[in-house]
């Protein structure tokens, strides 16, 4: 559909002046507002941000953290890892394990077998007082709107304040998630308040009113980042963390500063520049596969061709198995992961796929693309948790800026703290509760995380803005995606619903619409296949959303299965 009026809705739309891309319409509606008054990208993804923290507690807000990426078209963009880090006090001793390693974690080894690790006693690691990081969510926010926004801080809340102060009607999704969490929430008075009013869940339809949500915003508004990192919301979720049992305290509060980089180049695929975040993110992963995809002539290939899907997979599988054993904080670890994204080391890794038949999922060898040698004593492999509690926002404004913004709070904590009304997430589950990992739990270590918002350019000039919510599933929509759109020649729309498949080890869990030809020639290459269709309240290969650059034209990619993704441009 095209329009040159401002519209909502859960198809692609073609407009011209700008356009935003959430996952929940009050948001996209927010988003485009700042828009239609003259802000810019940055301003619009800010803004909403922080309502969906609101719209969406559950899966992101101000007790938790995220990823931004900026293309700015006068210069000067850039990216934000505003993720969450271990308290000061966080080491494993902290985390007694339940039993062995025939105790997986079933939020990790529901993804791969190679990379999971035992259950932690009464889930102190993924639920609860202990389990959570110091929050990134305000300093990344906040930073993004210093550096190329041009609204204020209080302007960027006040739509949030009032969704938290009024309340809203909530959806299926919601409901259904604080019916499967019940238990949890019942745990926590503050919580229960909240979100079981009377001793029930609120139904669909309902209204949520989070009212020391609002309170919380309005301090924020008024005293700006060091409200909430050093004044009196930092002291109320510190003293009640402290009383529980938890670790986070002031001190890991004010020494938080988010990782701002200047450019955000990732690489360049078939003459697209890949702009994204390093570090131990996704956006290396994603660009290793596409380096080794590089290798391989896939441009005007069939969507579902068994061969090259074959193909992706084993580039999917080489990549996993590098991000499990190479990737961690590399303040802390030295992680070769600039070297994961070097063309040449690649090229490397695709020699060893086999057109003919699946190879094994091993890691290769990065560190000479480094310059340098693997240490002596370099730490085993970890994998990462799988998150359930993500949202993404795209948003590209008339003078051509763009913001690709994914954050999260991991799967939740379950904790609200009295007085100040915000979920808290669970960001230490990110970390392996065995010593010796790349990316076991360290006092204010960075774990790897699963988000990867993605800017397209091509020749200097926008061509996109992509993303997704959905765990350890995201970097593989999004790589999928892209190669839909740039090599299969699929508008970007069309991209992100095609169907997928997810692999990190030996087995491909693929989506029930791909043909049976596509299956049973994965099969025939020595593939474990596992067939898993999507639900309208889950979406297994994970919820990307976009908008792409179409001459002058901006026409929008939404993926509505579990979450409700609406654009909205004029």
């Amino acid at each position: 559909m095209y329009t040159t009026r401002p519209v909502l809705a859960s198809e692609e739309i073609r407009t011209r002046m700008g356009m935003v891309v959430a996952q929940h319409p009050l948001g996209t509606e927010i988003g485009l507002e700042v828009l239609q008054k003259g802000g810019n990208a940055v301003d619009a993804a800010v803004t909403t941000a922080f309502a969906m923290g609101v719209l969406q507690p559950l899966m992101n807000g101000i007790g938790g953290g995220g990823l931004i990426t900026v293309h700015m078209a006068a210069g000067g963009g850039g990216a934000i890892d505003y993720g969450m880090q271990a308290p000061g006090r966080a080491t494993t001793d902290e985390f007694p394990l339940e039993g062995g390693m025939e105790s997986m974690d079933a939020g990790s080894s529901r993804y791969s077998r190679n990379y999971a690790w035992p259950k932690v006693k009464d889930d102190m690691l993924s639920s609860g007082y202990k389990s959570i990081a110091i929050p990134g969510t305000v300093a990344g926010l906040s930073r993004a709107l210093d550096e190329w926004g041009t609204i204020s801080l209080s302007d960027a809340l006040q739509p949030a304040i009032k969704l938290a102060e009024d309340g809203f009607a909530v959806g299926a999704q919601f409901t259904l998630s604080t019916v499967a969490r019940r238990d949890l929430f019942l745990r926590f008075p503050a919580t229960t308040e909240i979100y079981y009013p009377g001793g029930y869940p609120i139904p669909v339809g309902g209204k949520l009113i989070q009212k020391e949500h609002a309170e919380s915003l309005r301090v924020l508004a008024a005293g700006g980042p060091d409200a909430f990192y050093r004044g009196e919301i930092a002291q109320k979720i510190s003293a009640d963390v402290q009383a529980n049992g938890g670790l986070l305290d002031v001190n890991d509060f004010a020494q938080y500063t988010p990782f701002l980089h200047r450019h955000g180049k990732l690489g360049e695929y078939r003459g697209y520049e890949i702009m994204g975040l390093p570090g131990p993110t996704s956006g290396p992963t994603v660009m290793e596969i596409l380096n080794i995809l590089s290798t391989f002539e896939l441009t005007g290939t069939n969507h579902g061709d068994p061969a090259t899907l074959h193909i992706i997979a084993e580039a999917i599988k080489l990549a996993a198995s590098d991000r499990f054993t190479w990737m961690g904080d590399p303040e802390k670890t030295g992680a070769p992961i600039g070297a994961l994204t070097v063309p040449e080391y690649g090229a490397e890794r695709a020699k060893s796929i086999s057109r003919q038949a699946a190879g094994p999922a091993e890691a290769g060898n990065p560190w000479p693309f480094e310059g340098r040698e693997k240490p002596a004593d370099f730490p085993g492999p970890a994998g990462a948790a799988a998150d359930d509690g993500t949202t993404h926002i795209s948003v590209v404004d008339k003078d051509r800026n763009a913001v690709a913004l994914t954050q999260t709070n991991l799967a939740y904590s379950g904790v609200v703290n009295p007085g100040v009304g915000v979920m808290m997430n669970n960001g230490i589950g990110w970390s392996c509760p065995l010593p010796g990992t790349v990316n076991t739990i360290a006092p204010h270590a960075r774990a790897l995380n699963n988000m990867t918002p993605i800017v397209l350019l091509k020749d200097g000039e926008l061509a996109g803005a992509l993303g997704a919510s959905g765990g350890r599933r995201i970097w593989t929509s999004v790589l999928q995606s892209l190669v839909h759109y740039i090599d299969q020649g699929m508008s970007l729309q069309e991209a992100v619903q095609a169907p997928r498949i997810h692999v990190e080890d030996d087995d491909v869990m693929i989506d029930g619409l791909f043909e049976y030809d596509t299956i049973n020639g994965l099969k025939s290459r020595g593939h474990k296949v596992t067939i898993v269709n999507p639900r309208y309240d889950y979406a297994p290969y994970a919820e990307p959303n976009g908008i792409a650059v179409d001459g002058s034209d901006l026409r929008s990619a939404v993926y509505p299965v579990a979450k409700l993704t609406m654009a909205a441009g004029y």
